[in-house]
């Protein structure tokens, strides 16, 4: 009899044991799952999904604060930039360009944004940057809006100079209207630029692994610029997506989130 209760008890402590051992990690999983999604803030990533009619990611700071420019207002889910229109803004052998930056020293990062652009100038800038206020340089995929003739292209660059060999890519928009998606990449002292057309479409290389050093701190944004003293620009930016660690959001109804690929495009 003391032997089959001794059976008993040590089949129940098993099965106790088992299930004890299943709620512990249930319990270290659901844990791990909330410190992880508590990491994924707007302290951690560079994601912003300009939405909400403010600045969600707290981190952001303006080189030349334009003027004009909202989120949601001029239209809605878009970061709106209004180029100043009576002095150089460029971004070429010197940054006087409204930028929306933050600042890093990562040695890794993968970001991209989609844009519009209306311009009626015979130069403007725009697009994504990474810079090292120390070197005075930058990696940048720039859109340069151009004349009627010139229409406009792509460029990849440095501080006064053509990362890419001949410095553009040979693409030509329409004049006066643009919608182009760009991505940057860095990895260490490589850059790497794409860029398309279409939200489904798919990545086209700009160039692959350039080599280029920037001293850190860096700043790491998207810019926008009438890079003479006369004519306009306007931007709406729809996202800045960090694409290896995305932007967290609460849906309304829903539980907390991570913002990447579920935006739509309008």
């Amino acid at each position: 009899m003391k032997n089959r209760n001794l059976s008993v008890y040590l089949q129940n402590f098993h099965f106790t044991s088992r299930k004890s051992l299943f709620c512990i990690i249930i319990v270290c999983l659901f844990t791990t799952l909330t410190i992880w999604v508590g990491d994924v803030d707007a302290a951690k990533s560079f994601g912003d999904p300009f939405e909400g009619g403010k600045l969600k990611n707290p981190n952001w700071k303006w080189q030349n604060e334009p003027e004009k420019w909202d989120v949601g207002e001029t239209r809605k889910g878009f970061l709106y930039i209004d180029s100043e229109h009576d002095r150089d803004r460029n971004l070429w052998q010197n940054d006087e360009s409204h930028f929306l930056y933050q600042e890093t020293d990562t040695d890794m990062f993968d970001v991209e944004t989609h844009f519009f652009s209306k311009w009626n100038t015979t130069s403007g800038v725009n697009g994504l940057l990474v810079k090292s206020p120390s070197d005075n340089n930058w990696v940048t995929i720039k859109f340069w809006s151009r004349d009627a003739n010139a229409k406009g292209h792509i460029q990849y660059q440095t501080r006064g100079a053509g990362l890419r060999p001949g410095g553009d890519i040979g693409w030509r928009p329409e004049f006066g209207e643009t919608e182009l998606f760009l991505r940057l990449k860095k990895d260490g002292n490589q850059y790497s630029a794409w860029y398309k057309t279409e939200a489904d479409g798919d990545w086209l290389v700009i160039h692959e692994n350039a080599n280029f050093n920037l001293t850190p701190p860096l700043q790491l944004g998207i810019y926008a610029g009438v890079a003479t003293a006369v004519g306009t620009l306007e931007v709406e930016y729809e996202y800045f997506r960090d694409n290896m660690n995305p932007f967290p959001v609460e849906p309304e109804g829903k539980v907390a989130t991570t913002w990447g690929m579920v935006k739509s495009r309008y």
